[in-house]
């Protein structure tokens, strides 16, 4: 989340009419969401290389490529975005696959209401911040580590006596 406590999110949809729907569905749960639309994956791609986005709500039916290309360049590319997919396909496969290969979330439009895309954005973007927490606090332990192998061992007293 930004400065601000908004929770930017890019909805890509090739289809206006899902697009329209969600986002109004969104800035009706809260007036926190700033919304952004992708029509496409290449648009929505260069979007995510442009702007600091929370989370992309993606559909894998997309009409310039397939939605798993944009998500897995999504979760494989700094910095690190929670990615909800949204789709009106109904394989559970093909959600399964999507949670295999990043996602934080996989929804079926027709069982998807604003509140419950709401509630998974949340999570989802509460998942990605506890997983950076997690790496900055490996790293930060991974650079004293010489540190620490190059100081000499304490002498601890002797309290047998």
């Amino acid at each position: 989340m930004g400065n601000d406590d908004r929770l930017s999110v890019l909805l890509i949809d090739s289809k206006d009419i899902d697009r329209n729907y969600y986002g109004d569905r969104l800035k009706q749960c809260s007036s926190d969401y700033v919304i952004f639309h992708a029509a496409d994956g290449k648009a929505g791609i260069s979007v995510c290389e442009t702007v600091s986005i929370d989370c992309v709500v993606l559909e894998i039916d997309l009409a310039d490529m397939s939605g798993f290309e944009v998500l897995v360049q999504l979760v494989s590319s700094p910095p690190k975005v929670a990615v909800v997919v949204l789709t009106h396909l109904t394989n559970p496969f093909l959600l399964d696959l999507a949670l295999k290969n990043g996602a934080q979330a996989a929804l079926y439009k027709n069982a998807t209401s604003g509140d419950v895309l709401d509630k998974t954005i949340l999570r989802a973007v509460s998942a990605i911040q506890r997983d950076h927490k997690r790496e900055s606090l490996a790293s930060s332990v991974q650079l004293d580590l010489p540190r620490l192998a190059a100081s000499k061992p304490v002498k601890r007293p002797d309290l047998s006596t």
